[in-house]
């Protein structure tokens, strides 16, 4: 059985006990008018045999109960204030080598030296490695 004959025998079936909201009818609508306009010339096998699995499974409403998955709520994850403290503690100092390594930095003749550029290539609308500077608004 070809694809669009599929198609055809699930879009003329006009008796259908499932109800859809107008969204999901819409989407279904949308769904079936790209499938039926595919060239089936271009496809392969796989792809002619996933197409026809999903036509008959809304063909015939065979949802199965394996494939519902029910939403389960998140659990909160507790954290000790002993971890808090840890956490808080690491990020400091972290921070503090940041501020540390800058300080340094700002000391080198290389800082100086972009610096020195920063001024001439802003006129430009450069910055000192020679990027663009872009604002954001």
């Amino acid at each position: 059985m070809d694809i669009r004959d599929k198609l055809d025998d699930y879009i003329n079936d006009s008796v259908n006990d499932e109800f859809y909201p107008d969204e999901d009818t819409d989407m279904m609508d949308r769904m079936m008018d790209f499938m039926t306009e595919l060239n089936t010339e271009f496809l392969t096998e796989e792809q002619i045999d996933e197409i026809t699995d999903i036509i008959d499974k809304l063909a015939d409403n065979q949802i199965e109960d394996d494939e519902l998955e029910e939403a389960v709520a998140a659990k909160k994850v507790k954290i000790s204030p002993q971890l808090k403290r840890q956490r808080r503690m690491e990020y400091r100092r972290k921070r503090a080598s940041i501020k540390l390594k800058a300080k340094k930095f700002r000391r080198t003749a290389k800082f100086k030296r972009w610096q020195k550029m920063k001024k001439r290539k802003a006129t430009s609308g450069k910055t000192a490695t020679g990027k663009r500077i872009r604002k954001f608004m």
